[in-house]
């Protein structure tokens, strides 16, 4: 093997990486210490709680960088509000130095749901499903609108708010000759029969119809239809199967 051929390779290579070595030196003894040392020592300012802009107008005044790292939800500072910085307020730092930042997306929020019209249970329901509070509850008496059934809100429907805000119901009180049709559907004619003479309505017009899924004198359709407000003593139409 020849090995002077090889040897004159590596004596090539050992000089090149040589000079690299002493290159890096150089650099890092005296060149980069000579630019690090002319720049100015500036204290870093406390930042959380400014408006982004603001906050990065003062960076700017003081020949520091800024870089906004983070973006995040949090219940105690509005938007665009400097939540976190990286150095800390009082940390000493050369000028230039890049500061990251973390702002305030805000509180999460949270669309009110439609509560006009619902049963009083729904309507909590449907309030802590959206992530919001059951604020004030009011009952007033309502000639028109059965007893339970929320007559208003506040928010109104829709209204974008943040997680956890109160909303606030007036609910009906009624009256004894106001209420909710039933679900009739499904039951016998017998169950019907007792559950609308409880509530003081009446079976009028009954009329039967072929059904091979349903027993005889299962209900199958009714008129008026479940949900629907009545008054006492409202005459109920019927269809039965048979």
């Amino acid at each position: 093997m020849n090995y002077k051929k090889y040897l004159q390779y590596i004596q090539v290579l050992a000089g090149f990486l040589g000079t690299l070595l002493l290159l890096f030196i150089i650099f890092d003894n005296w060149i980069l210490p000579s630019l690090v040392r002319d720049r100015k020592i500036v204290n870093v300012p406390n930042l959380v709680g400014m408006k982004i802009d603001d906050a990065t107008k003062l960076l700017i005044s003081k020949d520091l960088d800024y870089k906004v790292v983070a973006e995040q939800y949090n219940e105690n500072y509005p938007k665009d509000i400097v939540i976190r910085q990286n150095p800390n307020a009082g940390i000493q730092v050369k000028e230039s130095r890049q500061i990251l930042l973390t702002i305030s997306k805000g509180k999460e929020s949270s669309a009110v749901p439609y509560l006009i019209n619902k049963q009083e249970g729904y309507a909590k329901n449907d309030i802590q499903n959206a992530q919001l509070s059951i604020g004030n509850i009011t009952y007033q008496n309502n000639d028109s609108i059965p007893k339970g059934i929320v007559i208003s809100q506040n928010p109104s429907p829709g209204k974008v708010v943040p997680y956890y805000s109160n909303v606030d119901l007036v609910i009906s009180l009624g009256t004894e000759n106001i209420l909710l049709m039933p679900n009739l559907v499904g039951k016998n004619y017998s169950e019907a029969q007792s559950t609308l003479n409880v509530l003081g309505l009446q079976i009028g017009e009954v009329n039967y119809m072929k059904n091979e899924t349903f027993l005889p004198n299962t209900i199958l359709k009714q008129n008026p239809h479940s949900g629907d407000t009545v008054r006492k003593n409202t005459i109920i139409t019927l269809i039965l199967s048979k």
